[in-house]
């Protein structure tokens, strides 16, 4: 797919409705180069950093790392360095999230760094699926409804998707954090599900500014990845049928949509 219908579809989507400023500010002719990813960090009022308080720069990775300190991970927490592969939508929306959201995705970077330094000699760990899987797939579910939670980690899909969809599109926001399920936003389908970390919170918690509840949402996301006893398992992430959030998909305004129990499953028992 082209770089310029790839955006085209990005920038119609309702699902990645924080990314867009960021998408907007790109040259719309080709893919952008590490120069011009980088010249939008310098438009930054902050600089990035990452947890060493090395400045962030974006730069082209070309080959396979050939030891373990240039290892993707381990390249952004030894020198700054994230990768980019050229016209590759995955790197190049990792690079936006890394805009939108800099605070964590410093610490998550540190904490993936410190896992994969002891899984070289322990092997793959439940707390490097767990990182890795909100890395690619996370959504930041911010509610101010206990009771809109309660039925979204029991599944009641049609319940809460369904009767109650103008509460959750008053009481609930949802943050696209992983780059993977960002770039299957591009072509969503059926099938097409996030994993949620959900935030209750109540309504004061947030300013009411677009800026600024970017700010607040990154801040409280960092309050979370910094906690060791969090990101242990990739069972604390609730799954998250994207299709059926109100208002990002048609389809989900008939009631026969969430009764498709391959894709909106019931809780299992026991």
């Amino acid at each position: 797919m082209s770089f310029q219908e790839g955006l085209k579809r990005l920038l119609a989507s309702n699902f990645c409705e924080e990314l867009k400023e960021c998408l907007r500010s790109l040259d719309p002719s080709d893919w952008p180069s590490c120069d011009a990813l980088n010249n939008l960090l310098c438009e930054r009022t902050e600089t990035i950093v990452n947890t060493n308080g090395i400045d962030i720069q974006f730069v082209p990775q070309y080959e396979r790392p050939k030891s373990f300190e240039t290892g993707f991970e381990q390249r952004a927490f030894l020198s700054g360095e994230v990768q980019v592969r050229p016209e590759n939508w995955h790197d190049l929306l990792n690079a936006l999230i890394w805009l939108l959201f800099p605070k964590s995705k410093a610490v998550l970077n540190a904490r993936h760094y410190n896992v994969l330094e002891t899984d070289q000699s322990l092997g793959r760990s439940p707390e490097g699926d767990a990182l890795t899987l909100f890395d690619e797939e996370g959504v930041i579910v911010l509610s101010r409804n206990v009771e809109l939670t309660r039925l979204l980690t029991d599944f009641r899909w049609v319940e809460l998707f369904h009767k109650r969809r103008y509460e959750v599109l008053s009481d609930m926001s949802f943050y696209v954090f992983g780059h993977a399920l960002l770039e299957k936003t591009i072509n969503p389908y059926v099938g097409m599900t996030g994993k949620a970390l959900i935030i209750n919170q109540p309504y004061d918690a947030f300013d009411s500014s677009s800026s600024g509840s970017k700010i607040d949402v990154d801040n409280v996301l960092l309050g979370l990845v910094s906690d060791q006893r969090l990101f242990k398992s990739g069972r604390e992430f609730s799954p998250l049928p994207m299709l059926g959030l109100p208002g990002c998909w048609d389809e989900n305004e008939k009631l026969d949509f969430y009764l498709n129990e391959s894709y909106f499953r019931p809780k299992k028992l026991g």
